[in-house]
C-alpha cells in the first residue's frame, strides 16, 4: 500500500516537468521564428551565401513562382539598371522577405556586390552595406506581403567588374523561400567610356601642339 502511494505521488512530482519542457520547447520555437527571420531585413549575415535562417527548414527545389529581370541588356560604368522582381503573370503568389544583390562573371572567384542601390524607399527597403560596400544589398523593411518591388541600381564608375547577373532570394513565409534566383547576364559596355578616353587623349594633344606652336 505504501509502494502505490510512493509511485503516484513520483507520478505527480513528474507532470509538472514534462510540462514545463513541453511549454520551454514551444516557447524556443516561437523565438527562433520571431528572431532568426528578421522581418526588418538586417540579415547582412546572408550576404555571402544568400540564405535566410529559418530552422529547421531548407530551400524550396521547386520552379520559383518570381521573375527577377532588368530594364537593360547590357550596363555601362556609372549607369543606372531598373531590377524588377515579381511574381509570374496570373499568381496568386505572394512573398514577405527578399534579399537581392548585383555580382560579378568576371575572374575564378566571383566578386561580390557590385554596385549600389539607389533612391531606396526606406518605409519599404532596407539597404544594406555587404563588404563594407554601401547600400550594395538590399532587403524587406518589414514583413509584410507583395507582389513586386522595383529597384534602382547604379553600376560602379569603372569597369572593372566585366559581366554581371542580379541575384535574389525571396521569401514567402517561414517554411517556404528560394534561394539565388539569377537574373540573365548583362554584358558590359564600354564603348561610351573608351570613346571618352579617346576624346579626352586628343583634347590634350591639341592642347599641347597649341602651347608648342606659342613658342615658336
Amino acid at each position: 500500500m505504501d509502494v502505490s502511494l510512493e509511485e503516484t505521488n513520483s507520478s505527480r512530482d513528474k507532470m509538472p516537468l514534462k510540462a514545463l519542457m513541453l511549454l520551454l520547447a514551444v516557447v524556443c520555437v516561437c523565438c527562433v521564428e520571431e528572431c532568426v527571420c528578421f522581418p526588418n531585413g538586417s540579415v547582412e549575415f546572408s550576404c555571402g551565401n544568400m540564405m535566410p535562417v529559418h530552422p529547421p527548414f531548407t530551400p524550396s527545389t521547386s520552379s520559383p513562382p518570381f521573375t527577377l529581370s532588368t530594364s537593360s541588356a547590357t550596363y555601362r560604368p556609372g549607369g543606372v539598371i531598373t531590377v524588377t522582381v515579381e511574381v509570374v503573370n496570373n499568381s496568386s503568389t505572394e512573398f514577405q522577405g527578399f534579399l537581392l544583390q548585383a555580382r560579378s562573371r568576371q575572374g575564378q572567384a566571383l566578386q561580390w556586390p557590385v554596385g549600389k542601390f539607389t533612391n531606396i524607399n526606406t518605409t519599404q527597403v532596407t539597404a544594406l552595406h555587404c563588404k563594407n560596400m554601401e547600400n550594395s544589398t538590399v532587403s524587406q523593411a518589414s514583413g509584410a506581403k507583395r507582389k513586386k518591388v522595383q529597384l534602382t541600381w547604379e553600376a560602379p564608375s569603372n569597369s572593372n567588374y566585366g559581366d554581371i547577373y542580379f541575384s535574389a532570394s525571396l521569401v514567402q513565409d517561414y517554411t517556404t523561400f528560394w534561394v539565388q534566383l539569377n537574373s540573365s547576364t548583362l554584358r558590359l559596355d564600354s564603348s561610351g567610356s573608351s570613346a571618352a578616353g579617346v576624346f579626352s587623349s586628343s583634347a590634350l594633344l591639341f592642347i599641347s601642339l597649341l602651347s608648342l606652336s606659342a613658342y615658336c
